[in-house]
């Protein structure tokens, strides 16, 4: 039995490990910075549906990251924009 046990123990784990597949963004041949997102808004809306559909695998991703905080940025504007609150 003691012998058995080694030789079955690889077939039992067998099928509790994934592999995971290529996506858009481990496709994509560099890491981008937040400023170049910002500036192609194309590429960030792009980049970031792919993140959005799969966060769990891509939440750490370095281009994942950075899309967004550019995100965040654009969609802040500038203080110049908001109205003036007078109490």
């Amino acid at each position: 039995m003691k012998r058995l046990i080694p030789l079955l123990l690889p077939l039992a784990l067998t099928g509790c490990f994934k592999v995971v597949p290529a996506t858009a963004v481990s496709k994509i041949d560099r890491v981008y910075t937040v400023d170049e997102f910002v500036a192609q808004p194309d590429l960030r809306k792009q980049v970031s549906a792919v993140c959005s559909n799969d966060p769990g695998q891509l939440g750490q991703d370095p281009n994942c990251l950075n899309v967004r905080r550019a995100d965040r940025i654009a969609s802040a504007g500038t203080t110049a924009d908001m109205p003036r609150i007078v109490p």
